[in-house]
């Protein structure tokens, strides 16, 4: 027996893609400027305000963290990140990141200057580890007697270049000194220059002609704005000039750069960091509070509790609501990074695939982000890439597509009402309801028939959002086409939706726009069965959706339940986990979904979507849909695979009979009985009953199998479609007994 894996070499796409070592070039789907694009939109990795209003941007929310811990040494290093002048700072700074501040809006805006101070006092030295300095050859001069220039010294010194600093002072500490420090502070904030290789050349007084020499010995140089020198030479730099301290910082830092850059030989245009915040946050729960005020005495203490005032401003809009985005530890400017890496660079790792699958598209995140960032889109766009350039496992979404192939093709049924030929109305269950809950599907169907005049015509079959899902838009063309024509024939009718995402499918391709049959309920009167408070899950294909949540909602309280109000309502409601087939992509993730989506609830949970129903009476909730509580229908046990195929072929039965009085023959399966875990194990591995029959009926025409003498069972295997499957077996008195059943993506030779 040969066996060969998979589903061909990939040949040719070779031909059509390129061939790249061992690869196939992805065809890209979007380039790096719309990336770019994409990825602005998401504020999620934008600077909060107090560090965007700051000029030296320094990363405050990092320094109240480690405060608030009570860890001031970390805290101190954060800040000598951008510069070693805490006690100076301290003194001077002019606060904008204090009215910057969000807590601002409600009180006191943190007092940062006084944290900046409590490290100071307690974060330790502000020395430069030597290991963090590697010395270079080129020198750097530096002209001034101010601030800016000994800010520049140490913006040069700390990148290992030579400095020779001309100036008029005596010192460092004199530079110092001019801003109101005390010898013990200014020798703190000097720890920084410590093995730095900077020399003084004090001069009576700086002049620029002393530019043209100092350039024949340094390579680059800065000059304080305030000598007022002008037309400099090239490779020399100053800025602009200002008079706050941390201005003067954030100054010296720009000509500093622009001086390694000349050194360095880079050339092109170099921007300043931008200075403003996009950041949303809310300020929903916080109350405002009153801030520190005794800077100069602070403690320890103090120090702590004025930092854990400090919300750690974030945009979490969307992560909050979303599994998705939780599991995977991915904010949407990250996530679609990746993504967009798998696309064009790594060329379709697991990792990546995994990620893709695993978002279900619902468009939770984009109505809760402030800018309607859309990561769904991203993921439609690479699936279809994936699909078109052979990169998507096969295996992905088979099995769903081929259960929406069963539901148009063997289990389909289409017919005007008994007595009519063509119908003023259409109703469409939708394939999860009828899988899942076939009896809700007749007693609407007779409720409708009795309500409605003119005719209502039925349609048992999917919408084609399984094929949308999966990128296999051949496959959706079909199903539209196959509904489009059927519609037509019975006379263009009014189609009746009792799914939120089929309405949704009819609405935007179909040709014709749908109606949910809560409100044709809702307009030819609801009779109250119940009395109880329940909580309303809105399901995906109602977001953006405002007037069927509202029809929804109207239906329930007419039905005489009281709706509680539960946390992501309407078009901030979860995903159950069955949307974009992740149920079967990645059950996992679909199972936290499920029971992060049902968790909202209190008591009872009704949805209007049966594959919600599914999902949620999977995860133990209680739960039903709403057609059911309006019929009286009472919830059936969770169907597994097979009993879903069962339940729509005996239901198109058993209508074909009572109503059109016309015969369908189910086909009949051998005589067989599953040994003990052996269901479960096929459920898990997505493994119906009918593909052991027909295993099973293989066998007894060819009657090949390998005998495992060790367990004393046979073994045997069919290829259905795409897939080998393995049954292990023994038979006794013409009944087969299963002892365990796998299949594989391999042909058998």
């Amino acid at each position: 027996m040969d066996v060969k894996s998979g589903e061909g070499d990939g040949m040719e796409q070779k031909k059509e893609y390129g061939f790249i070592g061992k690869h196939y070039r992805m065809k890209q789907a979007f380039g790096q400027e719309e990336l770019h694009e994409r990825e602005a939109v998401c504020t999620r990795e934008d600077p909060p305000a107090c560090m965007a209003s700051c000029p030296l941007h320094m990363d405050m929310r990092a320094v109240c963290a480690h405060v608030a811990k009570g860890d001031f040494k970390k805290a101190a290093g954060v800040i000598r990140t951008v510069t070693p002048f805490l006690h100076l700072l301290s003194k001077n700074c002019s606060r904008t990141c204090v009215a910057a501040c969000k807590l601002s809006e409600l009180g006191d805006g943190i007092c940062l200057p006084a944290l900046v101070r409590a490290c100071a006092l307690y974060g330790g030295s502000g020395a430069v580890s030597r290991f963090m300095l590697p010395r270079k050859s080129q020198k750097a001069a530096v002209f001034g007697d101010d601030l800016f220039a000994l800010a520049c010294c140490w913006e040069l010194g700390k990148k290992g270049y030579e400095i020779f600093w001309y100036t008029t002072c005596s010192s460092m500490q004199e530079v110092l000194a001019a801003w109101g420090l005390s010898g013990e502070e200014t020798a703190s904030d000097l720890t920084a220059f410590d093995g730095l290789r900077i020399t003084r050349k004090q001069q009576e007084a700086l002049l620029r002609e002393m530019l043209e020499d100092v350039l024949q010995e340094a390579d680059a140089g800065c000059v304080s704005p305030a000598l007022g020198w002008t037309k400099l030479p090239e490779g020399i730099y100053a800025a602009e000039k200002k008079e706050k301290a941390e201005q003067l910082l954030a100054e010296a830092k720009y000509a500093a750069s622009l001086a390694e850059r000349q050194i360095q030989g880079v050339h092109g245009a170099f921007q300043r960091e931008k200075k403003e915040s996009r950041l949303y946050v809310t300020m929903d729960h916080v109350e405002g509070s009153a801030a520190l005020t005794d800077v100069g005495h602070v403690t320890k203490e103090s120090a702590q509790a004025e930092a854990a005032r400090c919300i750690q401003c974030q945009c979490v809009e969307c992560i909050k609501g979303c599994v998705y985005l939780q599991h995977y530890k991915r904010n949407p400017r990250a996530g679609i990074r990746e993504i967009y890496n798998n696309m064009s660079i790594v060329m379709g790792n697991h990792m990546a695939n995994g990620m893709i699958n695993a978002c279900d598209e619902c468009g939770q995140c984009k109505a809760a982000c402030p800018n309607g960032f859309d990561y769904p889109d991203v993921c439609r766009i690479a699936k279809h890439t994936m699909v078109e350039t052979g990169k998507m496992p096969g295996s992905a979404h088979e099995f769903a597509l081929l259960d929406a192939q069963f539901s148009n093709g063997e289990a389909y049924l289409a017919k005007p009402e008994p007595g009519y030929e063509s119908c003023r109305y259409l109703f469409f269950p939708g394939c999860q309801a009828t899988a899942v809950s076939p009896d809700t599907v007749e007693a609407a169907y007779a409720d409708l028939r009795a309500r409605l005049d003119g005719g209502v015509g039925l349609m048992l079959g999917c919408c084609g959002a399984v094929a949308k899902w999966a990128a296999r838009e051949d496959l959706f063309r079909g199903a539209m086409e196959q509904i489009h024509a059927q519609w037509e024939q019975m006379g263009r009718p009014q189609v009746i939706c009792a799914c939120p995402t089929c309405k949704q499918v009819f609405d935007k391709h179909a040709g014709f726009s749908a109606v949910g049959i809560w409100e044709i309920l809702l307009e030819t009167g609801v009779k109250p069965v119940s009395d109880g408070t329940v909580s309303v899950h809105d399901a995906c294909g109602a977001r953006g959706d405002a007037k069927m949540q509202a029809d929804v909602r109207a239906f329930v309280e007419a039905l005489g339940c009281r709706i509680e109000k539960m946390a992501y309502e309407g078009d901030l409601a979860p995903c159950c986990g069955f949307g974009g087939l992740v149920k079967y992509t990645n059950p996992e993730v679909a199972g936290k979904k499920a029971r992060f989506a049902a968790d909202r609830a209190e008591g009872k949970l009704l949805t209007y979507c049966m594959a919600c129903r599914d999902q949620f009476s999977r995860a133990g909730v209680d739960t039903c849909h709403i057609l059911e509580l309006a019929y009286g229908v009472e919830p059936q046990p969770v169907p597994d695979l097979s009993a879903r195929r069962a339940n729509r072929l005996k239901l198109k039965q058993k209508l074909l009979e009572e109503l059109w009085k016309e015969g369908f023959e189910m086909e009949t399966m051998l005589p067989v009985v599953y040994a003990d875990g052996v269901m479960e194990q096929m459920e898990e591995r997505m493994i119906l009953k009918s593909d052991v029959d027909a295993v099973l009926k293989a066998y007894e025409a060819s009657k090949e199998a390998v005998f495992d003498e060790e367990q004393g069972w046979f073994v045997t295997c069919h290829r259905l479609d795409n897939v080998t499957f393995w049954v292990k077996f023994t038979r006794e008195d013409d009944q087969y007994t299963v002892r365990g059943a796998y299949s594989h993506r391999m042909t058998v030779e």
